[in-house]
C-alpha cells in the first residue's frame, strides 16, 4: 500500500512548560499566547489546570512530559520561596535524563534580574530584549529539530515601531481617554 493510501500521521506539537513567579503571571501569560499563535504547546498553571485536579500533581506531570521547561525569572522569582523553586529543582532532575546537546530548559529573564545559581550553566533568553522572543523561537525550532518535529517556519522579525514589540518593552500602550496625550 502506497503512502497516500496511509497518510503519516503529524508529529505532535512541541510542548513548553512554563514555569513561573505568581508575581509574573501576566508577562507569562503573554507569553503563553504568543508561542500558541506560533503553532507550539504551552502548559501553564492558570490555563491549563482543571478544577479538581490535584496541582502539585499535574504540574509534575506537565514537567515530565514537556519537551521544553521555560523557566521565567524576574526579581520577584529568584528571591523567592516556594513552588517554583521546586519546579527549578525538578526541571534540573529532568535535564539529567536527557542527551547532552539538547535544548531542554531555557531560563527566560523577563526583566534584567540575576539568574538563579541552579540555572547558571545554560544560556538564559533575555525576553525583554528587542531580539529576545525572536531568539527563544530559534531555540524551539532547534528543540523540534532535535526531537524531529517541524514547526511553522520562523515569522520575520517585528519592525522597531510594532505595537507588540512597544507592549514588551513598556507595557500595554494605552488609548483612549486619560492616556497620555489623548485629547
Amino acid at each position: 500500500m502506497s503512502e497516500s493510501e496511509h497518510p503519516v500521521p503529524p508529529a505532535p506539537p512541541l510542548r513548553v512548560f512554563l514555569g513561573h513567579a505568581r508575581e509574573d503571571q501576566e508577562v507569562v501569560l503573554a507569553l503563553y499566547h504568543r508561542l500558541r499563535a506560533d503553532g507550539i504547546t504551552p502548559w501553564l498553571d492558570k490555563k491549563d489546570l482543571l478544577p479538581g485536579q490535584r496541582w502539585r500533581v499535574e504540574i509534575q506531570r506537565a514537567v515530565r512530559q514537556a519537551d521544553v521547561v521555560l523557566i521565567c525569572l524576574s526579581a520577584h522569582a529568584v528571591t523567592k520561596q516556594g513552588f517554583l523553586q521546586r519546579e527549578v529543582k525538578l526541571a534540573l532532575d529532568v535535564a539529567e535524563d536527557q542527551p547532552d546537546g539538547a535544548i531542554w530548559i531555557i531560563p527566560v529573564r523577563l526583566e534584567a534580574c540575576d539568574v538563579h545559581e541552579r540555572l547558571s550553566e545554560y544560556h538564559w533568553c533575555d525576553y525583554f530584549e528587542e531580539e529576545g522572543y525572536d531568539l527563544l523561537l530559534k531555540a524551539l525550532h532547534l528543540r523540534a529539530t532535535q526531537l524531529g518535529r517541524v514547526l511553522a517556519p520562523l515569522p520575520p522579525p517585528l519592525p522597531p515601531s510594532d505595537p507588540a514589540r512597544e507592549w514588551l518593552r513598556h507595557g500595554p500602550v494605552r488609548q483612549g481617554r486619560g492616556a497620555a496625550g489623548a485629547t
